[in-house]
């Protein structure tokens, strides 16, 4: 499935890329959180540029994740990256993902997306360079850029903002963040299953699903 593109990295790599499969949802902080060691070498290979240009903005690292509870085979590797800005109010967010669709003739394929989100009261406002995604709920307003160039995603961002005038909230420290996050996580969630687009599974269904889960990738 898609959707808008937000966090963490079991809710938004299934949003960011073409749909495989699935995942434990609603996908709150602690479900996917990781230690900085855990992301692959891959994952630090292909983000050193778009990581380098998040620290030259005077963004810093406060969180890790990655996707472990997902049921599809063909999820060969993922991680992300939380930033917050010097105010502690701009979040960043580097999000990699690699699929192998496991068919002789479709290649495998690595995504990398940036997303830059402002908490404000009862609302978010997002700016990222993902395409792939269906409507947020109301109180999330995501701007789409096609671009691979994270400044001018970043430009834009703090133009919206700007434009709103509305001071967005500050996070002292990482529990604030978390709260707010999984607050965020439970909403957006809570949205699409009264739409209808997600839908309980039986005790059958998550029983076969954990037998079914992929075995853990070696290092």
């Amino acid at each position: 499935m898609r959707g808008p593109v937000l966090f963490p990295i079991a809710y938004v790599i299934s949003r960011f890329m073409p749909a495989q499969g699935a995942s434990w949802m609603p996908g709150l902080w602690a479900d996917s959180e990781c230690k900085k060691e855990e992301l692959s070498a891959r994952f630090w290979e292909s983000t050193a540029t778009y990581r380098q240009q998040f620290a030259q903005l005077g963004f810093r690292e406060c969180g890790f994740s990655k996707v472990t509870r997902h049921l599809d085979r063909s999820w060969r590797d993922s991680g992300e990256v939380f930033y917050l800005d010097p105010s502690r109010s701009h979040l960043g967010m580097l999000v990699y993902a690699k699929v192998d669709p496991r068919k002789p003739i479709v290649p495998s394929v690595e995504r990398v997306a940036i997303v830059f989100t402002a908490a404000l009261h009862g609302r978010t406002i997002s700016c990222t360079n993902n395409q792939n995604a269906f409507d947020p709920i109301p109180s999330q307003r995501v701007i789409r850029l096609s671009t691979l160039e994270l400044e001018l995603v970043h430009q834009r961002f703090l133009a919206e903002l700007h434009n709103d005038r509305e001071t967005p909230l500050a996070f002292p420290d990482k529990q604030s963040l978390q709260r707010w996050f999984d607050a965020n996580q439970l909403a957006t969630f809570e949205n699409r299953v009264r739409r209808g687009l997600f839908v309980k599974m039986t005790d059958a269904e998550v029983q076969q699903a954990l037998r079914n889960f992929p075995p853990p990738l070696p290092r």
